[in-house]
């Protein structure tokens, strides 16, 4: 796990598991999945790059095997000629066709829970887009949340 504690590589650093191909249409697939808002989009954050990592470290075969083919399912559905709105429709039809599916068939599971991962165990995610504190207090279990209130990293 320290190899996915690096801070997001800068170009050219040695892909794990994608070709440069597909870490193009995972930069494009992650920032569907969380793009930027009042808090940095998840490719700023380098989810993509924790996916490469994490895909070849701590993946299953099976579920290695399910993001490839759904990758390439992508690709076979013109993913890449695509503009950002025929993108978000062609993935939440994924999303729809993937939702009573086991979390190892399921591309889009794999896909949400990597990049959802990625995103706020990283520095930008645990303290741009969470509330953090550094040190923080003593627990209390039932905290009251104001309206629009963000979580807590810890």
């Amino acid at each position: 796990m320290a190899g996915c504690a690096a801070k997001p590589a800068h170009p050219g650093r040695q892909l794990l598991f994608f070709s440069a191909a597909d870490m193009t249409r995972l930069a494009i697939l992650v920032d569907l999945i969380l793009p930027e808002t009042d808090s940095p989009a998840a490719t700023a954050a380098g989810s993509h790059e924790f996916i490469d990592i994490a895909m070849s470290l701590c993946a299953t075969d099976v579920q290695q095997a399910t993001f490839r083919a759904g990758l390439a399912a992508l690709v076979a559905d013109g993913f890449d000629s695509k503009d950002a709105q025929q993108r978000i429709a062609l993935l939440q039809r994924r999303a729809e066709a993937d939702i009573r599916l086991p979390y190892n068939q399921s591309f889009f599971k794999i896909l949400k829970d990597y990049t959802l991962t990625g995103y706020f165990h990283s520095e930008i995610g645990a303290t741009r887009a969470l509330a953090y504190e550094r040190v923080p207090g003593g627990y209390q279990g039932d905290l009251p949340l104001a309206p629009d209130q963000k979580a807590w990293a810890i």
